[in-house]
């Protein structure tokens, strides 16, 4: 690539393609005209329709410095395109999103996490429906890298949480094609397709944090295909079951994907919530026994997707959108107030991934 920003080089960095101008691999940008450069790059489809930051090489350098790999190792495959998921390609991208070098580790285990077969991430890509790829992360590096689990964890204005997600969502555009339109065919798309991350508020939560329920100490990163939140707004319930009535009730929606083909949903708690459940003695699986048993849709309106609803799903007219209490998947964040948030699941069609690191 030039110095003054020819489109040549990201594209073999990216798309694995030899412009034929025999520029040296490993050579990014140098002292690139930033605005020109976000505007080329956004013409080319490279980015989100944001600014990017410049990927020079000093810039890229530094990120591949907080990776245990070498720069052309390979991490994952990752579909429609099938493109290969590099430790250089992953930092280039994770310059671009306007990351910090040490935000490296989470974002290069993410990617792993979505190659896994369980995860669908080709049907994820290329599906009309608007499931977005959210980010859990858990362990003693969400406070490292001074992530939010807590006032606004799922909103703007912190940086690891929003240039993480934001990374990944380039990787999903650069390396596996998924740009709009082409490899991604969401009929609406999701604003949660920009920047879905955050970290679970351990330290507020009651019961185990989803690392340890996955069977893992240390840091992890928890990959899953789900909808925007919905929030879940109860200031009222004084008792338990009230409480988790009204989760339930909101959760259980005619048109979501899990009311045709259950799978899992996730739900963030808030830690007053966590408190109301935990002072009334119920343990983790309580509440995710309970869940599962009262999200329930009427077969009728359950019946409206894509596809013919089982009917050995159906009991006494309903059906319930998770297959077993597994499938619901609880974490405690965010900050003070009674709220809690929902996000449907891509039905059966991804399961998520926990990846320890």
């Amino acid at each position: 690539m030039t110095d003054q920003g020819c489109g040549c080089l990201i594209d073999d960095l990216l798309h694995g393609e030899d412009c034929g101008n025999n520029h040296n691999k490993g050579k990014v940008l140098v002292n690139p005209d930033v605005e020109k450069l976000s505007q080329e790059f956004y013409l080319r489809h490279l980015t989100d329709g944001l600014p990017i930051v410049p990927p020079t090489k000093e810039r890229v350098l530094k990120f591949l410095e907080n990776s245990d790999l070498e720069f052309n190792d390979l991490i994952a495959v990752l579909p429609p395109r099938r493109g290969k998921a590099t430790v250089e390609k992953i930092a280039v991208n994770a310059v671009m999103a306007g990351c910090l070098p040490a935000f490296m580790p989470v974002v290069e285990n993410s990617i792993k996490a979505l190659s896994s077969e369980r995860f669908n991430l080709a049907g994820v890509n290329a599906t009309t429906h608007p499931v977005a790829i959210c980010t859990i992360v858990n362990g003693s590096i969400s406070q490292e890298l001074g992530m939010n689990s807590g006032v606004g964890c799922l909103g703007p204005g912190n940086l690891a949480n929003a240039t993480i997600g934001r990374a990944i969502r380039l990787c999903m555009m650069n390396i596996a094609g998924a740009v709009p339109g082409v490899g991604d065919h969401a009929t609406h798309g999701s604003p949660a397709k920009y920047s879905y991350c955050f970290a679970e508020a351990e330290e507020e939560s009651p019961w185990e944090s989803l690392n340890i329920e996955k069977g893992f100490e240390g840091n992890t990163v928890t990959m899953m295909g789900v909808e925007a939140p919905h929030n879940v707004n109860d200031h009222r319930s004084t008792s338990s079951e009230d409480l988790l009535d009204t989760i339930a009730n909101t959760a259980s929606t005619a048109g979501c994907n899990n009311s045709h083909v259950p799978g899992e949903i996730l739900v963030v708690m808030s830690p007053e919530h966590a408190q109301t459940l935990e002072r009334d003695g119920w343990t983790k699986q309580d509440l995710k026994d309970y869940l599962h048993e009262n999200m329930t849709v009427s077969a009728e309106l359950g019946d409206r997707g894509g596809r013919k609803l089982d009917s050995g799903l159906i009991t006494n007219g309903k059906v319930r959108i998770t297959r077993s209490s597994g499938d619901v998947v609880l974490v405690v964040a965010g900050g003070p107030g009674r709220h809690t948030m929902i996000a449907h699941g891509f039905g059966a069609g991804s399961q998520s991934v926990t990846v320890p690191f």
